[in-house]
């Protein structure tokens, strides 16, 4: 038996050689086809990764910032787009040229992974700096309701922003298809695979022009010596640089540039002079007051809060703040090294006046402006009332037996503002009520007959100016009845005649 068994053995150690020669001829032709068509090994991974819905209800569509089949370079930035033409949830993966897996939507920066109807969404990263040469493919499923993303998968999402999945590619497949499945053909669709090449990265180049005022300044950029200004450079890597401009006296220039591929960057760099500076605080009472420092605007006060110029240069400078409606504020100071001047600004108002003139035609009339008596006026002779602050005013001129003049007056600075009054008499009247026992007696004021009485309502007589009237009522057969009342103008005085008959 060991003899058999050993024959069997040298028997499938020769069969297991000649394998092995056939085997690596198999890989030498696999590889050569591969190599003269490349086509062949992107189609068939589309479509090993490919999963279709045969009888869809809706689309699900994705795009590439640069088209389908477009090229990209490691590190550089791409956008994928996506839309959904109804209401869905949806999880989309990329495919690279290692075979790795990973959940691009949803992710840490767009955790909801459902979508609304016809509005696009957008996705943007990064091709990774380690992608090597390659095909790499994009693929998106949207369903009814969310089927496809685990709560493990989202436990990863809080600790990755593109989750890795660690199962292969046809398992990976394997396991969306049997989730697709178990649903029904209305209820999920799956986009296009869509393809995009990764090559290897070429040193791209740009041009730099960077001038100082003033000129012949040293350039460091990323501190390495670059020459002196004006510099020219015109082949420098793309990429971020930070540039450094040194002259003696001068205070050094920094600033962080841009060089983007086959584009000229321009930078300018104006030189401050190493004087010694200081610095002026100013506090106003008023705000949106305008500040000049030696005749140059520098901005605007702050209610009761410091306004800081800063970098002022040693010496006697001229401060004004100026806001119109208000004195101008003018202060020269004297600003030391590394030291803060504090000006307090008290604004005060520039009071504007004009003046009146009243002319009327009553004598000692009472004249009045907001309340505040001012003079009396005189008869047919102008009062001047003079130095009245600009502005509205409400004036009014009051005698007794004569109705209030009342108007509103403007007073514009440094104009007179003539007003011609002429007052009306108060027509002040009052009125008398008598009742009577007798009807048809009759009611004589002052002697003049008014009215007839009726014992059984009440006869007023109205239109009395105010003063004292003899009041008589009178009828045949019975005693006058006779009496003396003042009238007050708006009031109503009530008489009572109980007349008597005269017997025989």
């Amino acid at each position: 038996m060991k003899t058999l068994l050993l024959r069997t053995q040298k028997n499938k150690n020769k069969k297991s050689t000649v394998f092995s020669h056939i085997c690596l001829l198999a890989i030498i032709v696999i590889l050569f086809t591969l190599t003269i068509n490349p086509v062949n090994g992107q189609e068939d991974m589309e479509k090993s990764i490919r999963i279709i819905n045969p009888r869809p209800d809706f689309v699900l569509s994705l795009r590439l910032d640069k088209g389908v089949g477009a090229t990209y370079a490691p590190g550089e930035r791409i956008r994928i787009s996506f839309s959904s033409t109804r209401d869905a949830y949806v999880s989309i993966f990329g495919y690279d040229s290692y075979g790795t897996i990973r959940l691009l939507f949803p992710n840490q920066y767009q955790k909801n992974q459902f979508v609304e109807a016809n509005k696009d969404y957008y996705i943007d990263g990064e091709i990774d700096s380690a992608s090597r040469p390659g095909w790499e493919y994009v693929q998106g499923f949207a369903t009814t309701e969310p089927v496809i993303i685990s709560r493990e998968l989202e436990r990863i999402i809080e600790r990755q922003l593109f989750p890795k999945l660690e199962e292969g590619i046809a398992r990976f497949t394997l396991r969306i298809r049997g989730i697709l499945n178990n649903l029904s053909p209305q209820r999920w669709v799956s986009s296009e695979v869509v393809p995009y090449q990764v090559v290897e990265s070429r040193a791209r180049t740009g041009r730099l022009r960077l001038n100082s005022s003033p000129s012949g300044a040293e350039v460091y950029l990323n501190d390495r010596p670059a020459g002196q200004t004006p510099l020219a450079m015109d082949s420098i890597r793309v990429g971020e640089y930070v540039a450094r401009v040194e002259l003696p006296g001068y205070q050094t220039w920094t600033r962080t540039i841009q060089i983007n591929p086959n584009q000229t960057t321009s930078v300018q760099s104006n030189l401050v002079s190493m004087q010694r500076y200081g610095s002026i605080a100013i506090r106003s009472n008023e705000g949106n007051a305008r500040i000049y420092l030696d005749g140059q605007y520098k901005g605007l006060t702050e209610k009761n809060r410091n306004v800081l110029l800063e970098q002022v240069s040693e010496g006697f400078h001229d401060v004004q703040v100026i806001l119109n409606g208000y004195r101008d504020w003018t202060r020269t100071v004297e600003v030391k090294r590394n030291q803060q001047i504090q000006l307090t600004v008290n604004l005060e108002r520039v009071v504007r006046t004009g003046n009146l003139e009243i002319a009327s035609d009553v004598d000692n009339a009472r004249i009045y402006l907001d309340g505040k008596y001012q003079k009396n006026t005189k008869i047919n002779r102008s009062v001047a009332i003079n130095n009245i602050q600009e502005g509205n005013y409400e004036l009014r001129i009051s005698k007794s037996g004569y109705r209030d003049y009342i108007t509103t007056v403007r007073i514009t600075a440094d104009r007179v503002n003539r007003l011609n009054v002429k007052m009306q008499r108060a027509v002040r009247e009052g009125s008398i009520s008598v009742s009577c026992n007798e009807s048809n007696a009759k009611i004589f004021i002052n002697g003049i007959h008014m009215a007839t009485t009726s014992a059984y309502q009440t006869e007023i007589v109205d239109g009395l100016k105010e003063g004292v009237y003899e009041v008589a009522v009178i009828k045949d057969g019975f005693r006058v009845w006779l009496d003396e009342f003042w009238v007050y103008a708006g009031e109503v005085v009530s008489l009572n005649a109980n007349l008597v008959q005269i017997r025989n």
